[in-house]
């Protein structure tokens, strides 16, 4: 993958976004655009946020279904139960 320092990235797409559009890194790295050590860029803020929200709501998909297994499992037990009276 590429890493560019905000300035390069600017340069290269034509934009004139500023640092805190993006996620850069803490420590310097080599850009690859000028060949100097900066912060360079990791990701754009709002495509963290909503990945962050995806994963939040598939966790909290996943602990409805864990939440909701011992009542399956009874109601599951309670029918093979009248089932069988019935017979």
């Amino acid at each position: 993958m590429a890493e560019f320092c905000v300035d390069c990235w600017n340069r290269l797409n034509g934009t004139d976004d500023k640092e805190h559009k993006y996620i850069l890194s803490r420590h310097l790295d080599l850009c690859e655009g000028c060949g100097e050590y900066k912060h360079i860029i990791i990701t754009e803020r709002n495509m963290l946020f909503k990945r962050m929200v995806r994963n939040l709501k598939f966790r909290l998909c996943v602990a409805e279904r864990i939440l909701i297994l011992p009542y399956l499992y009874y109601r599951y037990k309670k029918q093979l139960k009248r089932i069988n009276e019935k017979h």
